[in-house]
């Protein structure tokens, strides 16, 4: 079902947080849009890990907690998306729709008990 797990932090500035995680620890730009939300999105990677950096209006509705953004938001790689989300609706709990990204990937949405933002996604092109 799942075949991996990203961390995306929501960065005031992303680009100068890849500089940060590029001079801080040696993180190395796999994929970048440097044009979306206020200062872009990236995917870094090091070692076989990956982090994903995404400024906060990246989302269109980005939902705010307490006056702030979520601090962190874990993106799960699935392999059924469809199925997941059933299991999901069907276990009593309210994701957001499948929605189809212009990035390529279908998405839902929700969050867990304690707020973080959980997003799973599956890529167009795999399913």
């Amino acid at each position: 079902m799942f075949t991996g797990l990203i961390p995306m932090l929501i960065c005031s500035d992303v680009q100068e947080s890849i500089k940060f995680y590029n001079d801080a620890f040696g993180l190395e730009v796999a994929s970048r849009m440097d044009d979306v939300g206020k200062s872009g999105w990236a995917m870094l990677q090091k070692d076989g890990i990956k982090l994903m950096l995404a400024s906060p209006h990246y989302f269109p509705d980005m939902p705010k907690v307490q006056d702030r953004y979520y601090q962190a938001q874990y993106y799960f790689y699935c392999d059924d998306l469809d199925a997941l989300h059933k299991r999901v609706s069907g276990a009593g709990f309210e994701p957001t729709g499948i929605v189809e990204q212009p990035y390529g990937m279908r998405e839902f949405e929700m969050p867990d008990r304690d707020g973080h933002l959980l997003i799973f996604g599956q890529d167009m092109g795999k399913g």
